[in-house]
């Protein structure tokens, strides 16, 4: 499920304005962080780190409002859950893809 943001009394409305005239107004940042927890629960779980990464990482999203927006025909909604997938290498070389947690 998805809400339209009234974007008009919007506290962003002037960013959401200025960088949507850009060819590309994408963001992102890059950051250190400790992953050794992270690391051992999977560890202790007997799964991939990257599959244990991506399912806490997906949980965290979610709980974080701004980050479940999404601008859609030049309107910006929010869903009510963003999902992940990714490409998983399979013992035996072939592939399959994740989402959210299911491979």
């Amino acid at each position: 499920m998805k809400q339209l943001l009234d974007i008009s009394t919007w506290n962003r409305k002037e960013h959401f304005e200025f960088f949507s005239t850009f060819e590309e107004p994408f963001f992102s940042i890059t950051c250190t962080m400790d992953m050794t927890i992270a690391y051992e629960n999977a560890k202790k779980l007997q799964i991939p780190f990257f599959t244990y990464y991506l399912h806490k990482s997906i949980i965290a999203i979610n709980k974080i409002e701004n980050f479940r927006y999404r601008i859609e025909e030049g309107k910006v909604y929010i869903y009510d859950t963003i999902h992940s997938s990714a490409t998983i290498m399979r013992e035996d070389k072939t592939f399959g893809f994740f989402f959210n947690g299911i491979c």
